[in-house]
């Protein structure tokens, strides 16, 4: 397997914050990474993607990778990433399994198996903390007029929903355009 530094493939920014994804060039060192590590697998005849492309997804918000089967791609999360590199190979070696192994497979046998072939820990979940990363903030808050109930959303289209609860109307309590 052809071998490369981590600040090869990802060096994080100077700055405390990226505005930016990472370079083309980098995810061009992802992509032979990834096409090192699908090669032992396809020894092994298990039928794999001959390209994967690499990107950097901004708009992951906790997950650390994703795996695309519709375009054979891997999404990677920057911001996550940036923080903690030393996450960067064994995500990229957890997602190309995915792929290598189907969408149907999940976490099943067929894909630990390849993520032992690959050298890596069958792990599922990261423990990183998350705390540090935007979360979206629930503007409008909708009320049942029947019970009171709340329901706090993102957007304010909840015009044809009815209360889980009782089957009430539901009304805008607060707007954030009229400052309530």
């Amino acid at each position: 397997m052809e071998q490369l530094s981590l600040l090869e493939l990802f060096s994080p920014p100077r700055r405390e914050r990226r505005k930016k994804v990472p370079s083309t060039r980098s995810t061009a060192a992802l992509e032979r990474l990834a096409a090192a590590y699908l090669a032992p697998l396809r020894k092994l005849r298990w039928l794999c993607p001959r390209r994967v492309r690499v990107i950097f997804n901004a708009r992951l918000r906790s997950t650390l990778g994703r795996a695309d089967f519709t375009n054979v791609t891997v999404e990677l999360n920057p911001h996550l990433l940036d923080r903690n590199p030393q996450e960067l190979v064994p995500t990229l070696v957890h997602e190309l399994c995915h792929l290598a192994a189907g969408p149907r497979a999940g976490h099943g046998p067929k894909w630990k198996k390849m993520m032992q072939a690959c050298g890596a820990k069958p792990t599922v979940c990261h423990s990183l903390d998350t705390s540090h990363l935007r979360r979206r903030r629930r503007l409008w808050i909708w009320r049942c007029k029947s019970c009171g109930e709340g329901y706090p959303r993102h957007h304010r289209g909840a015009r044809r929903y009815r209360c889980a609860d009782c089957g009430g109307r539901l009304l805008v309590v607060a707007d954030p355009a009229a400052g309530k």
